[in-house]
């Protein structure tokens, strides 16, 4: 070695004292004895190393964080796709079984007229109760609890 340690970031530290030595000097730095003051300029570069690591540590988080956003955005977007595909195959599926019941009801002797008003108006009654079913779930979504705690009312208990 040319007299100097290495650190981890490939800045060298000067060689302050023999290798033999512990305490102070084993650090890197001179014993008070010998009347040189302590080098400030070294605790302020490993302030800046340190800070500087920080500052890596934090940039491969928010790396890592956009990164990770990417693909759950991608991976959202594929959600998406698919659920319009299965949804408009679900339809298709739906549309050819009202048919083949209209078929089926005309082969029993029911008028066409019929059979298609009949199926119609109880798929209207199916998308009536179901639409009713999501109306009442939609009180859920409005944070009842979390909005009265929120709220500045004074207790009941005590008076105002």
């Amino acid at each position: 070695m040319d007299g100097s340690l290495k650190r981890s970031d490939d800045t060298a530290l000067p060689n302050h004292g023999s290798a033999g030595r512990t305490g102070d000097a084993s650090l890197g730095f001179k014993a008070a004895s010998e009347g040189t003051p302590l080098p400030h300029h070294g605790v302020l570069e490993e302030l800046f190393g340190t800070f500087a690591s920080a500052r890596g540590v934090i940039s491969d988080f928010l790396e890592l964080l956009s990164l990770e956003c990417r693909r759950a955005g991608l991976a959202l977007v594929w959600m998406v796709a698919c659920g319009a595909v299965a949804a408009i195959l679900f339809v298709t599926a739906w549309l050819g079984s009202m048919a083949a019941l209209a078929l089926w009801a005309v082969s029993l002797g029911i008028p066409w007229a019929t059979a298609i008003t009949v199926i119609s108006v109880a798929n209207l009654l199916a998308a009536a109760i179901v639409t009713y079913v999501c109306l009442r779930m939609s009180r859920e979504l409005l944070f009842t609890a979390t909005r009265r705690q929120l709220e500045a009312k004074p207790n009941r208990s005590e008076p105002p």
